[in-house]
C-alpha cells in the first residue's frame, strides 16, 4: 500500500504541466514567451528581485501588423506605457497617428478585444 501511494504521488507530480497563458502561446519563433525570449524573462526576473512582479501586466498583441508586447506597471498611471517589439526594442507610440493609437488602444488595451495576457501568470 505505501508503495501505491508513493507511485500516485510521483505520478501525479510529474503528469502536472506547465499550464499558463505563455506557455501555451507561440509568438516571436519562440514557444512560452515569458520563458524563452531573453529581454522579457530579463525584465520580469529584475522586477520578482525587487519583489514588484505582481506589479506588472504584459499583454501581447498586433501593432500594423506586427507582435508587440505592452508592459505595463499596474499601479502607474500612464496613458502610454512602455511597449516592445519581438527584439526587445521599444516602440515610439508617439509617432502613431491617432487612428493607429485607437487601434492599439482597442486591440491591445482595451477591455473584451486585447491580446492574451502573459504576466502575471494564470
Amino acid at each position: 500500500m505505501k508503495n501505491l501511494l508513493l507511485f500516485s504521488f510521483l505520478a501525479f507530480i510529474l503528469s502536472c504541466k506547465d499550464d499558463t497563458v505563455s506557455s501555451r502561446l507561440d509568438v516571436c519563433g519562440v514557444k512560452d514567451p515569458v520563458r524563452n525570449l531573453p529581454w522579457l524573462k530579463a525584465k520580469i526576473d529584475s522586477l520578482k528581485a525587487e519583489k514588484q512582479d505582481q506589479a506588472l501586466m504584459v499583454t501581447v498583441g498586433k501593432l500594423k501588423g506586427e507582435i508587440v508586447f505592452d508592459y505595463t506597471m499596474i499601479y502607474m498611471s500612464c496613458n502610454v506605457c512602455d511597449v516592445y517589439r519581438c527584439d526587445g526594442t521599444r516602440v515610439d507610440l508617439s509617432k502613431l497617428t491617432q487612428e493607429e493609437m485607437q487601434e492599439f488602444t482597442r486591440t491591445v488595451r482595451g477591455k473584451g478585444t486585447r491580446g492574451p495576457v502573459i504576466w502575471p501568470e494564470k
